[in-house]
């Protein structure tokens, strides 16, 4: 089987920096980081010295060296082979599969919030159904029609972020005064705050490599990658800093909802009927952002699994394509699971949001595989394949990227480690099993899957080469 030519035409440099920024940028944590106080900031610059900006630039030399669709999929099979490149496909699909249904959970709660109502939990799961359909049918129309969407969240994005700041300075304007005080010890880092908040911090920075999983369809690989990767990096640490600042001007940081934070920022801030209307328009506005964030990310993920079915390594319907070439068949998978979830969450009492968490953190734990994974495979390739041209390099001498990379892969096990247990609060036992548990089921039935479909796999002679080891 081979995969369909799109029909798409050649993504751009805008277009790729666009798709970054609405994977990146989240605008719904924007109120879960600013509880953490000032000292978020200081949190947010160090994380994205640490693992963003190392993280970016490997990507950006990867993807113009080796622009194949997949990204760390194709990354990570050149440099371990087919086997690891069939189990990061696995994992970074089943994990996003998962949390499409806490999508939809959340594109609902954010309305629920906006509009003041509060449906029963039956109409809640039918409406979560539907909204995950939804996604799944837009993330398979021409790629032209996704782009667009993509494009427009992206400038959505732009728009809540700096009508986050107007909110702020009118507010500031009018009470004289901060919702919290200014003072520069507020900003210093404390290490237990970063082992509470720094899962949350890392959380959003995730996604830098989304852009690479169609690099087949870009205009100018080589030139693009980089260029995109280095922009993102500078803005997105930017917008972080700056809306995360704006919002606790306007917000006491004890006092934040997670969930309508942005809304009441926008709501306090204008103040008045003004403040009430542009309320709820900018809150319509994120939960269209909402949508297509959700559909970005589960489309590049649905692209990654495609192609590694296409080479035998996942089961045949993960490969299906429709007429414009885009991965139907993933897509009807990723719908059925997150269908499940939300039905099975429906059916939760008392503990649900205790099951939530667990499931957020088991998903999140497994999607920082590939991340530690692919630092490896930079590392490797960077060693190993001295022929293949690279039009971008890691800047600086080999020892300061090796540190950077290290750095990077520190940072992923420690928030791995800190998804199951926090020191320094009570070991929850039921928690952790059900986090581990999750896990562990996760990757045993990726490991049954991926080696049944690689027994049989067409002739060694047209795979990959590469040794198994890491």
């Amino acid at each position: 089987m081979s995969a369909k030519k799109s029909t798409n035409r050649g993504v751009s440099q805008f277009d790729m920096l666009c798709s970054l920024i609405t994977a990146i940028f989240f605008v719904d944590t924007i109120a879960s980081v600013a509880t953490m106080g000032f000292a978020s900031i200081t949190w947010n610059i160090i994380v994205a010295l640490i693992f963003f900006l190392p993280g970016s630039l490997t990507v950006a030399e990867l993807g113009a060296a080796y622009p194949d669709n997949g990204g760390f999929y194709s990354w990570i099979k050149r440099a371990f082979g087919n086997m690891w490149g069939a189990r990061i496909s696995w994992i970074y699909w089943s994990c996003n599969a998962l949390w499409m249904s806490s999508v939809a959970t959340l594109i609902i709660n954010v309305s629920c919030a906006i509009f003041q109502i509060n449906p029963p939990v039956w109409i809640k799961t039918v409406v979560n159904v539907g909204i995950v359909w939804l996604l799944m049918f837009m993330a398979s129309r021409p790629g032209e029609s996704s782009q667009l969407l993509t494009n427009f969240s992206c400038i959505a994005k732009m728009i809540l972020g700096g009508c986050l700041i107007a909110a702020a300075i009118a507010f500031f304007t009018r009470e004289g005064a901060m919702a919290n005080e200014l003072k520069l010890s507020a900003f210093k880092p404390t290490f237990g705050a970063a082992i509470v908040f720094i899962p949350a911090l890392i959380y959003n920075f995730l996604g830098f490599e989304i852009s690479c999983s169609n690099a087949a369809e870009l205009e100018n690989p080589a030139r693009d990658v980089p260029k995109a990767a280095m922009k993102n990096c500078v803005l997105v640490s930017v917008l972080y800093v700056v809306t995360v600042f704006a919002m606790l001007v306007i917000l006491p940081s004890d006092s934040i909802n997670i969930i309508t934070g942005l809304v009441d920022a926008y709501r306090l801030g204008f103040g008045g009927t003004i403040g009430g209307i542009l309320a709820t328009a900018l809150g319509l506005l994120l939960v269209i952002v909402l949508f297509c964030q959700g559909m970005m990310w589960i489309l590049a993920v649905c692209r990654v699994s495609c192609e590694s079915a296409i080479s035998g390594e996942l089961p045949p319907i993960f490969a299906k394509q429709n007429k414009h070439g885009m991965p139907s068949g993933s897509l009807f998978v990723t719908g059925c699971v997150a269908s499940v979830m939300s039905i099975a969450s429906s059916f939760l009492t008392g503990s649900a949001e205790v099951v939530f968490w667990s499931i957020f953190s088991c998903t999140s734990f497994l999607l920082l595989i590939p991340y530690v994974i692919n630092f490896e495979a930079y590392l490797k390739l960077k060693r190993t394949d001295t022929q293949t041209p690279r039009p971008y390099v890691f800047p600086g001498p080999a020892w300061l990227a090796t540190l950077f990379v290290r750095a990077g892969e520190f940072v992923c096990l420690a928030t791995m480690f800190l998804f199951i247990w926090v020191p320094g609060t009570p070991f929850d036992v039921q928690t952790a099993t059900f986090v581990s548990a999750g896990i562990l089921i996760t990757l045993a039935l990726g490991e049954v899957i991926v080696r049944r479909q690689l027994a049989r796999k067409r002739p060694a002679a047209e795979a990959i080469e590469a040794p198994e080891e890491i």
